[in-house]
């Protein structure tokens, strides 16, 4: 089975296109969980205009995968790599082998609506704003390669 193995750092992200065969393809994207963000993040997240330039950046990057991505790959990204999706010290999503594309959606609509002050939305971000923006990036990846879920692995 084709998998994309997704490595998100802080400030980059690798992302390795395994193939039945043995075969793989590697690629460097500079979009990480720190640095979507250009400056101070309040107690609601980012701002809109924030989210928009970060949707921008990361859409740019993951584009550069789109035509070398079969169909029927899986999306797989280290469970420990999800550490900071956390509310009150919780890891979110975490007691599954996989989180589907419908819930990514759900936690970025909350990102969106926190950005523009949305009182539906208080009390949904994560511990650490790294949370956001991992949900941005995984939310672009899942959109724009095709997938339907992000499968965690141990290793």
């Amino acid at each position: 089975m084709n998998t994309l193995y997704l490595d998100i750092g802080a400030t980059d992200t690798t992302a390795v296109l395994s193939l039945p065969d043995g075969g793989e393809s590697r690629w460097h994207l500079p979009i990480g969980w720190a640095v979507l963000w250009p400056g101070p993040v309040g107690p609601s997240g980012p701002s809109a205009l924030a989210i928009e330039q970060a949707i921008q950046t990361v859409e740019d990057q993951v584009e550069r995968l789109a035509g070398h991505i079969p169909a029927g790959a899986r999306l797989v990204v280290a469970a420990g790599a999800m550490a900071p999706l956390q509310r009150a010290g919780a890891i979110w999503g975490l007691a599954h082998e996989a989180i589907a594309r419908a819930q990514i959606e759900r936690e970025y609509q909350q990102l969106a609506a926190r950005s523009v002050g949305a009182p539906s939305a208080k009390g949904s971000g994560f511990d650490d704003p790294a949370g956001d923006a991992l949900v941005l990036i995984l939310r672009e990846c899942l959109h724009h390669l095709g997938f339907d879920a992000v499968h965690l692995t141990a290793a």
